[in-house]
Order: C-alpha cells, then structure tokens, then sequence
C-alpha cells in the first residue's frame, strides 16, 4: 500500500461514518454527515421569516426571535393514531418563568411518545459518542496527519457548547455535553454500551450517536431523541419522529441522483456501474443498493451486469480496489456511482482506476460525507477526480451570508492553534449548533423544555437557519400521527472538480434541485434564504 494511502485511511473521521452523516455531515459534513452545518439565522436577507442574527460569532447576545411553526403544520392531538407511551421514570421539561405567553399553549402541545430526561437544575444533558480512545488502527493516522487535518473533537465540542452557553444558553440553562467512548466500527463491543450509558446511565435529554446500532439501540429501547439515526423507509416508519437528522433519506436523495444521471450526465449514452461498502454497524448499504437501482429504473438507467462490493476492511484495502478498478475497465464501466458512508475508499480506487488506465466519470452525493470538501477533493488521484461531477448541498465560496461562521467561533475561543479548518471543527459545529437552535425554538414557541416541544422547535426551522454556506434547513412534524420529514436538507446542487483550482466549482449555481428534469426543469434558486 502507498504510503499515501495508507495514511489517509487511518484518519479517525474515517472510523466514524455515522458520526460524520449526522454533518452530517452531517456529515460536509459535513466534517460536516453525515452527517449534518448552522450558524446564524440572520436578519439580513428580505426573507420574511429572518430573524434577528442568533448564533451570529459576531453577536454577544441573543435577541428573541420570530419564528414559528409553519403553515398548515399546527400541532395537533387528532387522529386516529396512539402514540407510543414514553418509558418509566421520565421527568417533566422546564418551563421558563417571566418568558411571556408562548404561542403555542401546553394544551396544543402533542406527545410524540417520546421520552423527557436529562435536564437538571443548572443544564440539559447531551450525550455524543465517537471513537474516543481510537480503537483500532486510528491513532497511527492521527499521529501521522497532526492536529491540522483531524483536529481535536473533544476540545471542538466543548468550544462550540461554550459558544452556546455564552451567547444565553437553553433558557437559562447550560448546555452540557457528555462525551461517551462507542469504539467506533472498529471495536463493536463498545457500541451498545454507549448507548447505554448515555440513555440510561447519565439519563441525557438527546443522544447523538456515533453508529447506527447506538442509535437503533436507543430509539427501541429508551424513546429519548436522537440526533441520527437510519435513512431508509422501513426504518423511518418504525421510529415515527424519532431520528432528527441533517441529510435527506434515501429515496429522495437517490430519485435526485438518478435523475441527475438521466438528464445531466447523460445516463443514457453511457454504461454505468456501482462501487458500494458491504453493510454494517454503520449503514444498511443492501437496501440503499436496492433503492437505488429501483430509482435509476424509474429514469431509465440500469447499472453494468454486475456491482461491486468492498469490505471494510485497511489490510486488504488496495488489492480490492485494483480487482475492481481492473473488472469494471474489462466491463467497459465508464461511469462510476460510489455509494459509502464516506469517501475513504474513493481514495483507493482513483489510484488504482490510474494504475490500471481507466478512466471513468465519478458520481456522488453529499451523503458519502465530506466528498464534496475540497480538502478531500485534494487527496483523490487528480487526474481521474478532474472526472468527479456530484451533487452537494454547499453553496460556492463568496456566496452566502454565513460563509466561515463555524471557524469564527472557534478561533474567537482558540485562537489560530491551526485547527479552525478540520474534521473535528466541522463536524462539532454541525452537530452542536442545530441541536441547541431546535431547543431555544421549543423553548420560544411553548415556554417549556420536552422532548415532545423539542420536534416543534425543530418545526420551526423553515429555510431561516445555517451552520455555515450552505442551503437551508427544514424540518416538519404535523402532528402525532405524521407524516415526518425528520431530515434537514432538501436540495442539491452540481459540484465538479476542478484539477488546476483545487477546489469544486458549481456549474449550476444558483440552481438547486431536488429532482432534475430535461431542460434544466426541476432549478430552483435558493438564493433569496442566504444572500449576502
């Protein structure tokens, strides 16, 4: 293995592909996400629901807000619906005195059958589990690349709930994170006893887990919220309202992928092929195949006559992608979708695409989170990523209002210890800064702190909110009896990567799409939410 290669692959964000979808993203993110993001909700674009710039680095006060729930998604305790009866042992929300008349009266305040607990006389608990000890093979590429690439999480974490806490907390209480050691994939044994000890041991208010076995643990078990969790149908209609999350769900991600086949990058006139991870604690990638292929049909698209499937797995790592990379050039394969919880193996296989000269085109979307960061756009063979076109939820640099928010409040707290601009900064700010708007919102709306007002907080967020340049977020809870729309993003855009710049360029800006149409049909323009 190239000592390249083999340093990236060790890098401790990549040993928490769940985490990273919260960005996620939240994954960007996304490191962000993946999985994932916010900053302020400024006053400054002529939007009418914009608020007066909470969360802004620049502001030392929070001044109340406007928001509200939006049209036609009232709380409501109709229907015919019964809704899960929270665990035993819960324990009310606080209400906040001298706040003022909420909007939302406690007799309009629904029950999701979620679970309150958590919330102690001077702060709200809120449990975040990664690799902390990086079991495993992490720590060599921790030692290797340095604090500048990975970054310290836990001192990200903690800065950003410092940023909250001074810019007026949650209601006057603090927002506590309690940082829990999951193992990430590496060491399963340590899974499921995170989840237990942030659910039932420390009792927090949220979970955010690391893996999709923590998350599945707790929201089967102990029905708190959970910042994360599966993408798929069967597992979003099992847990109803549970499972906030930055990145879209499955089928509206993959109906906007296979429509971007079919109407920009040409399916039709090309012979595409699929390169996924094999399922595990961190994804069910054999549904997401199969709902994938189910989507590329619906435009016509159907992959090479067979797909192919990586293990996990750091020893093997370059001998699996030079097979593959050698079976799909003898496939004729000449356009490439690469579905994974990150982009780690991509690495892999443009290297080894060059070494055996072929040269396909490259699809993704923000989903295998951190693909469309440009530091990660850097580490990809150049001469096969001059080939990547995907899709992203980012907007261009020069573009947003909030550009650099995240690395603002951590330098305002650190200073230039050069760790602003890395994995751990991203992915703290995505996680932390949405989790504590949902609560300030549930806290303005109704005067109180539950796990039921927490999803109105989160209704309320209705494309007026920001991590940092990208577009907005929005979720929707009706009443007890759905439907939810428990993700954030709706809207991508196309990102193409640019050899000689370094960087992705938009070449469809300012169109955002959730699905594409022939014609350029489907663009949407954004701009209007976050505007300079």
């Amino acid at each position: 293995m190239n000592d390249r290669l083999d340093r990236v692959f060790k890098h401790p964000i990549f040993n928490h592909p769940q985490t990273l979808r919260v960005l996620t993203i939240a994954i960007s993110v996304t490191l962000v996400s993946g999985v994932a993001m916010i900053g302020p909700v400024g006053g400054r674009g002529d939007d009418p629901r914009d608020n007066e710039g909470a969360f802004v680095v620049d502001d030392d006060v929070i001044p109340g807000t406007t928001a509200s729930l939006s049209p036609g998604a009232t709380p409501s305790l109709s229907g015919s619906g019964t809704p899960v009866t929270p665990g035993q042992g819960s324990t009310p929300g606080f209400i906040i005195p001298g706040g003022g008349k909420p909007s939302i009266p406690p007799s309009k305040i629904p029950s999701f059958g979620l679970r309150t607990q958590g919330i102690t006389a001077d702060a709200v608990k809120i449990g975040i589990s990664y690799n902390v000890a990086s079991c495993g093979d992490a720590a060599v590429l921790e030692a290797m690349l340095g604090p500048t690439t990975a970054g310290d999480l836990e001192k990200s974490i903690n800065t950003f709930a410092r940023h909250i806490n001074d810019t007026g907390g949650l209601g006057g209480k603090k927002y506590q994170p309690i940082i829990v050691d999951d193992g990430g994939a590496g060491c399963p044994a340590k899974n499921i006893s995170a989840a237990i000890k942030m659910a039932e041991e420390e009792k927090v208010f949220m979970a955010i887990p690391g893996l999709h076995v923590e998350s599945d643990y707790i929201m089967k078990h102990y029905k708190i919220p959970v910042f994360g969790g599966r993408e798929d149908p069967d597992s979003l209609g099992r847990y109803g309202p549970n499972g906030l999350q930055i990145l879209e769900p499955l089928e509206p991600t993959f109906e906007a992928w296979a429509s971007f086949g079919r109407y920009y990058l040409n399916g039709q006139d090309k012979k595409p092929c699929l390169i996924r991870i094999e399922s595990g604690a961190a994804g069910d990638f054999d549904t997401a195949e199969r709902i994938l292929k189910q989507k590329m049909s619906k435009y016509g698209l159907t992959f090479a006559d067979r797909i192919w499937v990586f293990k996990d797995d750091v020893s093997t790592a370059q001998q699996q992608s030079n097979s593959i990379a050698a079976a799909a050039k003898g496939k004729g394969c000449d356009q490439v979708y690469y579905l994974a919880g990150n982009p780690i193996g991509l690495i892999f296989f443009t290297d080894a695409a060059t070494q055996n000269g072929w040269f396909p085109t490259w699809t993704f979307t923000s989903m295998v989170i951190l693909t469309d960061d440009d530091a990660i756009g850097n580490l990809m063979d150049p001469v096969q990523w001059e080939n990547a076109i995907g899709l992203s939820y980012r907007v261009p640099a020069g573009q947003h209002r909030d550009e650099g928010n995240c690395k603002r409040i951590y330098e305002r707290y650190n200073g230039n210890d050069g760790q602003s601009d890395s994995a751990a900064v991203k992915l703290a700010c995505a996680t932390i800064l949405p989790t504590a708007e949902m609560m300030r919102r549930a806290i303005q709306l109704t005067g109180t702190l539950t796990a039921d007002t927490l999803l109105l907080g989160a209704d309320a967020i209705d494309n007026d909110f920001f991590f940092d340049a990208t577009v907005p977020l929005d979720w929707r809870y009706p009443n007890i009896n759905g439907p939810f729309k428990t993700r954030g993003f709706s809207h991508y855009t196309v990102v193409d990567w640019s050899s000689s710049q370094k960087r992705y360029t938009f070449p469809k800006y300012p169109c955002y799409y959730k699905v594409f149409e022939a014609q350029n049909g489907g663009c949407e323009n954004l701009t209007k939410y976050y505007k300079k």
